[in-house]
């Protein structure tokens, strides 16, 4: 019984490694971030979350996502 337990688990972890490794290889390449910034008077501005500024708004919007507001 013990052994056809543990057969049963490493079938799983191997079928779970292999769906992780299937999905995350579909996935491709992820788009590039950006952030938009909306002002009072309808304006607005972009910044590629590869620049300074934008790195600061992605990690404080994430920071956000993470907390739940």
């Amino acid at each position: 019984m013990k052994r056809l337990f543990r057969g049963l688990v490493l079938l799983g972890a191997v079928a779970g490694g292999v769906y992780a490794a299937r999905s995350y290889l579909q996935r491709g390449p992820a788009a590039p971030e950006a952030v938009q910034l909306v002002f009072d008077d309808g304006s607005t501005h972009a910044l590629a979350s590869n620049t300074v500024e934008g790195q600061e708004f992605t990690d404080l919007a994430r920071k956000v996502v993470e907390i739940g507001v």
